[in-house]
């Protein structure tokens, strides 16, 4: 008898397994491509080449609902004295595109506010590019620069517009001299939070080498935001707010192929940029993966996402988030088995479960390269929250 009751509970903790896998289909069936290729190298070997590491942080896909902005022109909002300086001094930002924009390239300069002045307190990062496609967005910035020769009140940042970054040699470029500011004003309340699971928010965190998420004070960083020129001082060109913040954390001590992903959808919460930033926020990104499997030996991968500093989600948004065959709600963990490959499974974990179904998640891309036996494509989250939602994503071999 107990034998019996003994397969019995075998046999349903079997079916029940399997109930909870689902298929994950297979789109395409090709050669890796190359930049997911540099996925499957150690984060050592990533971090000792800001090339190939921006290569793979340009991969990820970001979006949003309110992609296009419909006012050229923001000003500061100090009572009536910002007006008056943007209507009479030409004292305001002024969008590059109507069309936010996509940004990745290293750091090399972050700085933040020692207190908040006004509605202001920014979280700052200057880029440098090794891609030549955003060099290209970079020189045009710099061009309408010079086309509009403002100079800044303080004559120690005044500009020679006869000189580089404004007349270059395109054959001999040091990228050095070509830098984005991005910039943003985090919620007040999450600003704590943040400076201890997400990013450096506060005074006494004095470098990004010191911070969990980077361990380095030059980190490959991507940005998605608002290209614009700042022309409350010389018309210098950023990224202004930046809302999509992400980065693929990798360091030269670091010789695991453990692949960690931080990701922040972010409302600028000055009250400067109302119409170029608008809450709640609803948008999603696509985070690379690829990995080296193995089907006749069978492969198990764990793709892990571990809510970080997020707002109050925004149910009666749900509807503007895409919903397909393979979207889920990011409620419970689960187990997908690759089509025709059914010893390669994929697991999903989340560290709290939430019950909203204004935070979704869905594979796309998948491509299954035979010859290499590498399975690549993306993990995507899409969300609709107030003000803020961050998260670390990583993508491991299950021992």
């Amino acid at each position: 008898m107990q034998v019996k009751y003994g397969w019995l509970l075998a046999t349903a903790i079997l079916v029940q397994t399997l109930c909870a896998q689902t298929s994950l289909l297979i789109d395409t069936r090709h050669s890796t491509p190359a930049d997911f290729n540099y996925l499957l190298q150690p984060n050592h070997a990533i971090a000792t080449n800001d090339t190939i590491h921006e290569w793979i942080t340009d991969l990820a896909e970001p979006a949003l609902l309110d992609s296009m902005i419909e006012k050229r022109k923001q000003h500061h909002k100090v009572f009536l004295v910002g007006w008056m300086i943007h209507a009479f001094g030409g004292y305001n930002w002024r969008a590059i595109d109507m069309q936010k924009q996509k940004f990745v390239g290293t750091v090399v300069r972050n700085s933040k506010s020692s207190t908040e002045e006004y509605t202001e307190y920014d979280i700052n990062f200057d880029l440098n590019f090794h891609l030549k496609k955003y060099l290209d967005k970079i020189f045009y910035a710099y061009d309408l620069q010079k086309k509009i020769g403002r100079q800044d009140i303080r004559k120690s940042h005044h500009r020679n517009y006869d000189s580089i970054p404004f007349v270059r040699d395109t054959s001999l470029i040091d990228i050095r001299n070509y830098r984005l500011h991005c910039e943003l004003t985090p919620p007040r309340a999450f600003r704590p939070q943040l400076n201890y699971l997400f990013y450096p928010t506060l005074p006494e965190t004095k470098s990004l080498a010191q911070h969990p998420n980077f361990e380095t004070n030059h980190p490959t960083m991507g940005f998605y935001g608002t290209y614009c020129l700042d022309c409350n001082h010389s018309c210098h060109p950023e990224l202004h707010p930046y809302e999509w913040v992400w980065w693929l954390k990798a360091n030269k001590n670091d010789f695991s192929n453990t692949k960690t992903w931080l990701i922040g959808l972010m409302h600028e919460s000055s009250n400067r940029m109302k119409n170029w930033s608008q809450n709640p926020m609803a948008g999603s990104i696509k985070i690379p993966f690829a990995f080296k499997c193995d089907n006749e030996a069978g492969t198990s991968f764990v793709i892990k996402a571990e809510h970080l500093v997020f707002d109050r989600f925004v149910e009666s948004n749900s509807s503007l988030l895409p919903i397909t065959e393979t979207s889920y709600s990011a409620k419970e963990d689960r187990s997908f088995t690759v089509n025709g490959f059914e010893h390669i499974i994929i697991e999903v974990n989340f560290s709290t479960a939430l019950t909203t179904e204004s935070l979704r998640y869905a594979f796309s891309h998948i491509n299954y390269d035979e010859q290499n036996q590498v399975l690549s494509g993306y993990f995507r989250l899409a969300m609709s929250v107030e003000n803020l939602y961050t998260a670390r994503v990583t993508f491991e071999t299950k021992e």
